[in-house]
């Protein structure tokens, strides 16, 4: 019967998913024109790119993360601007000659790309996790051009040259969304714009060394850049002999080097504190568990990793965001689960052989984080359903967030 059920309202969700499919292809210059009903602009924007425009769909999702939209910070106004971007996306796939009224002229809109390109080369010099974001954005962004192209040519008959032109739109909207208004301000030095040319080698760096003399402050972020930009070991040793801080900053250059098992050993080599805490609290373990990287995990245990570490308390959050919010390279508004073990984010985004890794070197299965999830309520949230078996079997089980305590 419960089966029956699911495939009746699959079969709902199909139809109505085609009948406004349909509705775009036939009435769109209409929806698009002038004014629609409330009720017409919530179902179009509350569509999931269930028609042609599927393929976008990754680069989306990627632009939103990177923009930082999340309902715990901005409330309501998140879902306001994610429906806005997806009216904008369905009137320049499916009414593309009113959607190019809308547009900047080229030259200006050539400059509005330019820096935003600029800028986002520089934020994601910023950490590890943006330059993992850049280059998933990047890899999608590629993908997405040529399908607009093939999108604009099938669906309106343009010639290859107008298809070109209103893909090259569309994609930069996306990336309009993810740059955002340049919220934070990234300084970029000399010497970082310099090993941005591929051409830059260690002669070239040791020759400007010599000759500017950075100091501390700059040769510490010249090397979070050169393990970023996979510069060879001689590189980043050059840059360590004069004097770069391995210890310091929102994250350290070991934090840096997470995807990069040789710079990650020669970092530890030098002095690289394997338990050094970003401005959340977390060390490279909660990312090796995360990356699901088991050799780094098996790595970083072996040179004295704390299986234990947690991110920070509930109070450490109120105090740094009223002591310097302001400032901060971040926003803290999104960190509910304050408190949180390093096996309770495995719990949640690692394997079930890693977990047991940490169990054995001592992590310990007793705990809850400020929100009062235990290891099964986080394992509950893991595709991997054997996580959760796991610590069923262990004695852990979910709680019942439903009751009085937890309203």
């Amino acid at each position: 019967m419960f089966r029956v059920i699911i495939t009746i309202l699959f079969l709902i969700s199909f139809s109505n998913a085609n009948s406004l499919c349909q509705t775009l292809k036939t009435d769109a210059n209409s929806i698009f024109s002038g004014t629609i009903s409330q009720e017409k602009y919530l179902e179009l924007t509350s569509d999931d790119f269930s028609c042609e425009n599927s393929f976008l769909k990754p680069l989306y999702d990627i632009s939103l993360k990177i923009r930082g939209v999340n309902i715990d910070c901005d409330g309501n106004s998140a879902i306001t601007y994610k429906r806005e971007f997806k009216f904008l996306l369905l009137k320049a796939l499916y009414a593309p000659e009113i959607y190019k009224k809308t547009l900047d002229g080229q030259a200006a809109s050539d400059a509005k790309v330019n820096k935003n390109r600029e800028y986002f080369q520089v934020w994601a010099l910023q950490s590890l996790d943006n330059y993992l974001k850049f280059e998933e954005f990047n890899s999608h962004y590629q993908v997405v051009v040529p399908m607009l192209v093939d999108f604009y040519i099938l669906q309106f008959g343009y010639d290859e040259a107008s298809a070109i032109f209103y893909a090259n739109r569309v994609a930069n909207e996306f990336l309009n969304v993810a740059v955002g208004e340049h919220k934070n301000r990234f300084n970029i030095s000399e010497l970082d714009r310099n090993m941005l040319n591929v051409k830059f080698d260690t002669n070239l760096l040791i020759g400007y060394l010599y000759e500017k003399r950075p100091n501390e402050a700059e040769l510490t972020r010249a090397l979070k850049t050169a393990i970023l930009l996979n510069k060879e070991i001689d590189f980043l040793d050059a840059l360590v002999t004069w004097g770069a801080n391995l210890n310091s900053g929102h994250e350290s250059v070991l934090l840096y080097s997470l995807k990069n098992l040789a710079m990650f050993k020669y970092l530890l080599s030098k002095g690289a504190d394997v338990n050094y805490k970003n401005s959340f609290g977390k060390t490279a373990l909660f990312y090796a568990v995360e990356f699901r990287d088991e050799n780094l995990v098996n790595l970083l245990i072996e040179n004295g990793a704390d299986v234990n570490a947690k991110i920070i308390s509930s109070m450490e959050k109120i105090t740094i965001s009223s002591v310097s919010s302001a400032y901060l390279p971040f926003s803290l508004c999104g960190l509910n689960h304050t408190s949180k073990s390093v096996l309770m984010h495995a719990a949640k985004y690692s394997n079930l052989s890693i977990i047991k890794t940490l169990i054995k070197n001592g992590a310990r299965i007793d705990e809850v984080d400020d929100m009062g999830f235990n290891l099964a309520d986080w394992a509950a949230l893991n595709e991997d359903k054997k996580v959760l078996e796991y610590f069923h079997s262990l004695g852990l089980k979910e709680q019942d967030f439903t009751k009085e305590q937890y309203e």
